[in-house]
């Protein structure tokens, strides 16, 4: 159930969803997680510290492919710090995506896609998670194809937007 071979947006039916969580869950890729505020607190600094990372080398106007790759890592540890608020933990990105879709499936029929009671993210936040992804395996796996300095400067701006977003959750 790779992201490559698995088109994620079919996780928003719900009997799918529910499905591949489990399908997850099974496999030992999503597991309970009995602690939850240090984990959850653990994954909020390494996001501080990757949009530390990311900014500074903005400031440089240098490595913009590393700000792509700080970027996708911000919006990751986000996600597992939302994952592990709710008892969970997830060993690769797609069960990640998927369980994160699960826990707040009631709230995601609607154009706003709630995640949790307090707070919502967008479809689009969703789209931004699966996108930085890509652009992260692009530079780091040397795949065809230049970022340049609007690439980084979007996806930083997204990354900072959605844990933002995860910060409101989390309080």
């Amino acid at each position: 159930m790779s992201s490559r071979k698995f088109n994620w947006k079919s996780w928003f039916n719900k009997k799918k969803c529910e499905n591949s969580f489990n399908f997850f869950l099974k496999k030992g890729e999503i597991k309970k997680e009995g602690e939850r505020l240090y984990l959850s607190k653990s994954h909020m600094k390494k996001v501080d510290y990757n949009l530390g990372f990311i900014n500074s080398l903005f400031k440089q106007k240098k490595f913009y492919d590393w700000i792509i790759v700080g970027s996708y890592y911000a919006i990751y540890h986000a996600s597992l710090a939302l994952l592990t608020s709710q008892g969970y933990s997830s060993k690769n990105h797609s069960a990640t995506l998927c369980a994160l879709i699960y826990l707040f499936h009631d709230k995601l029929e609607k154009e706003d896609i709630e995640l949790v009671s307090l707070s919502s993210l967008e479809k689009e936040e969703i789209t931004y998670f699966v996108e930085a992804k890509e652009k992260r395996e692009l530079v780091s796996y040397g795949i065809k194809g230049e970022l340049n300095r609007n690439d980084a400067f979007e996806l930083r701006l997204k990354a900072i937007e959605f844990v933002n977003r995860v910060r409101e959750i989390l309080i």
